[in-house]
């Protein structure tokens, strides 16, 4: 099977189509091989994979199947082999040439949902009788008889029936057998953050079992709180164990202020008290565990928690490892914890060295999603001598990390179809980063304006700056990264200016759109409206992407009211309507102002 590595990422505002990457990370830094654009596909892969050395196949969410062979050195659009119009779209497995998922058709109630088998060499679909189960999406595990494994937890509110277990489905036959599993999972189902952590190559998944919550009372007199983490085979179709790993005080679940309210609620659950009144600071106790994940070699488990502390398992739930506190170091050469205030610590990757002594490399992000750094440390995954499991954490200090991808010249200056042009960016939430991104955007301007004026039927272009990164690649569009460098100092916001002034040159910049009926730029023209001396700069602009109606909606009701607002009566502002002409400079003119979310 093909060892290169297939990436997904989408721009999620504007209708962006999602981009499949082919990686060679054998090299150093990792290079781009292919980029290929899913036709059509507006939401979330649900499954991408190599179907053979030269094949790969991807599905989205609403039942788009994409089947095509890969070549090197192209950026092409991919059209779908099959349309399936499923919603809401539950899980996918793919088994040699046959691809099964389980979905509703639109059309169908609600609470329904069926299994489909697609052939994929004769791409013929089967349905499958309606099934009478629910389960949480993405956990469905191919067995080995051909029968399937899903998580099942119930919905329903109210302490007595919070139960989960496994679920296993017999396609041929259709009959449905259920193992319930002991505890309680989280009281509430939807969350910013995980708490059914599933290892879908292993088939297994961790959970806490909020029924085991109890109080700990220390030498000290403090008290600490813990629950029992379980541990799911879907292969065996049973528990492993179930055990405590940690105990928490209070000020490592919440805000010293938010203090009492918890602790008074754990000591009621712990004493037998079940209400719903208390499901609140449980789930706020559980969902401290904020990740879990295997070591690559699937032989350990590493835990990462709120507080910035990691703690390492074996698959029999001993502990491997002391409590390690993660630290990153300041401007000032101190140390300092990597999670001051409770922030959600991912843990992406776990690479174990085989070299002694033995360790292992973790990949973590720090942070929302939307904003997170990314950091690695290494680790000793086997501490010598006994574990304490109270015992102090031990120090480990992170770097901060990006990951360089290297561009081949023929793919670096080429857009996709729909107009899109990625940029590399090391690390989205570092300035110095995104100016090497600008910088490299900059110097591509020229090839640009080439390839514009060459394919004349090309008709669109805007820029998405990804940071690639285990886990899922993380995009942002113009509208998160140019006002993130207008924000930072002179010479930043020159970069930004050079960019507008080389778009201000192209002999085609007045045929060109950008992202969802808006000008191309808009965004960074929008970012640098403050200052008076970059008036000059914006009226050349103005002259350069002409009056065409369908890019006057974004800059009338936009960025032409606030650049007046801002510099109303200034001599700058009366040079600048002069330069410009209607209706950029008609303040009488108007147009229909709609919704960001409404269709053009």
């Amino acid at each position: 099977m093909n060892t290169h590595t297939l990436r997904t990422h989408r721009l999620f505002y504007g209708g962006g189509l999602n981009q499949v990457q082919v990686h060679d990370e054998s090299q150093t830094p990792t290079a781009l091989l292919s980029q290929f654009e899913l036709a059509g596909s507006e939401h979330d892969v649900v499954l991408l994979s190599w179907l053979s050395d030269d094949r790969i196949v991807a599905l989205d969410e609403r039942g788009n199947l994409y089947l095509w062979p890969f070549r090197p050195g192209i950026k092409v659009a991919i059209e779908p082999v099959l349309a399936l119009n499923l919603m809401p779209f539950k899980d996918a497995s793919l088994q040699g040439s046959n691809l099964w998922l389980m979905a509703r058709e639109q059309g169908e109630r609600l609470s329904q949902r069926r299994l489909f088998r697609i052939d994929l060499v004769a791409l013929q679909v089967t349905q499958y009788p309606p099934c009478e189960f629910d389960f949480v999406g993405g956990s469905m595990v191919a067995l080995e008889n051909g029968d399937f494994a899903f998580y099942q937890r119930s919905g329903k509110p109210g302490y007595p029936f919070r139960t989960h277990g496994l679920v296993r489905y017999a396609p041929r036959s259709g009959q449905v057998s259920l193992l319930p599993l002991t505890g309680k999972p989280a009281p509430e189902t939807i969350s910013v953050r995980e708490r059914f952590f599933f290892q879908h190559r292993h088939g297994l998944a961790l959970t806490a079992d909020t029924e085991s919550l109890t109080a700990i009372q220390g030498t000290d007199g403090e008290t600490a709180y813990q629950f029992e983490l379980q541990l799911i085979d879907f292969h065996r179709q049973q528990m492993r164990w179930s055990r405590p790993v940690r105990a928490l005080l209070p000020n490592q679940i919440a805000d010293e202020y938010d203090c009492d309210e918890l602790v008074e609620a754990l000591d009621a659950i712990a004493g037998g008290d079940q209400r719903a009144c208390h499901n609140d600071e449980l789930q706020r106790f559980v969902e401290c565990l904020t990740s879990a994940t295997l070591s690559d070699d699937g032989e350990r488990i590493w835990l990462g928690w709120q507080d910035g502390c990691v703690q390492c398992l074996s698959l029999q739930g001993e502990l491997l490892s002391p409590l390690y506190q993660l630290q990153q170091e300041t401007a000032k050469d101190e140390r300092a914890s990597l999670s001051p205030w409770h922030d959600q610590l991912t843990l992406l990757d776990v690479k174990t060295d085989g070299q002694a002594p033995a360790s292992s490399i973790l990949t973590l992000s720090m942070g929302d999603p939307e904003w997170a750094t990314l950091w690695q440390v290494a680790l000793p995954s086997v501490a010598p001598g006994s574990l304490c499991q109270g015992a102090e954490p031990q120090p480990a200090l992170c770097q901060r990390i990006g990951f360089d991808l290297q561009l081949p010249e023929p793919l670096l200056g080429t857009p996709v179809p729909s107009g899109q042009l990625d940029i590399p960016c090391r690390d989205s939430e570092d300035q110095g980063e995104r100016l090497a991104s600008l910088t490299q955007l900059n110097a591509l301007m020229p090839a640009l304006a080439t390839y514009f004026e060459r394919h004349t039927q090309a008709g669109h272009l805007f820029f998405a700056f990804v940071a690639t990164q285990p886990g899922g690649d993380k995009v942002h569009s113009e509208k998160q990264f140019f006002p993130a460098v207008a924000a930072g100092n002179d010479q930043d916001r020159e970069q930004l200016a050079q960019l507008i002034e080389h778009f201000n040159h192209w002999p085609c910049a007045s045929r060109l759109m950008g992202q969802a009926g808006a000008p191309v730029l808009a965004d960074a023209v929008l970012s640098l409206i403050d200052r008076a001396d970059y008036l000059p700069l914006l009226a050349r602009y103005f002259n350069a992407i002409g009056q065409q109606e369908s890019v006057q909606r974004y800059h009338l009701n936009r960025t032409l009211p606030a650049l007046r607002e801002i510099h109303a009566g200034t001599s700058e502002l009366a040079a600048f309507n002069q330069q410009v002409p209607p209706p950029w400079n008609n303040l009488n003119h108007t147009v229909v102002s709609t919704c960001d979310y409404d269709d053009d």
